[in-house]
């Protein structure tokens, strides 16, 4: 499986506040569109609950939860990445980890690839992205707009 994480993070770290995004910025949502459609996107539970509890069309919604009963309305629940990734074995599709904070830091070691809307603010918030300044460079700006900048960011190889 090709697994990359996608996240808008402000200069602060910040990634929410609550269970909602403090900032609306209509081009990052449309570049997360653009990014993950086609995909399967893999989720916590209160990134689900921050949409509503429905699935995002044209993508394989995937929540990862501790009560995969809970979870219903066109999106699969499982206990563990390990246990996605059993059923999703022969799934050619790129896995996108959308968040939140605690499956960021779960997942990332998955990862080879993040792609990081830079917002340029520092709102409040009380749910932060993971530092990775350990185990990922910045590689590439690959788009810029007034409010934010997506940059790709590659696993570092020691060797």
């Amino acid at each position: 499986m090709i697994y990359k994480a996608i996240a808008a993070i402000a200069r602060n770290g910040v990634i929410g506040c609550g269970l909602k995004i403090p900032w609306h910025i209509s081009e990052d949502f449309k570049h997360f569109k653009r990014t993950t459609t086609g995909g399967i996107i893999v989720m916590g539970r209160r990134t689900w609950e921050s949409l509503g509890k429905r699935p995002l069309p044209n993508r394989e919604n995937v929540v990862i939860t501790s009560r995969p009963e809970d979870v219903q309305n066109g999106a699969r629940a499982f206990k563990s990445l390990d246990e996605f990734e059993s059923a999703f074995a022969d799934d050619s599709r790129t896995v996108w980890i959308i968040g939140g904070a605690k499956l960021y830091e779960t997942a990332l070691p998955r990862c080879e690839e993040i792609v990081v809307s830079k917002i340029k603010a520092s709102p409040q918030g009380d749910v932060f992205f993971p530092d990775i300044s350990d185990t990922f460079e910045e590689k590439q700006i690959l788009e810029q707009y007034d409010d934010f900048d997506v940059v790709l960011f590659k696993r570092k190889y020691k060797g």
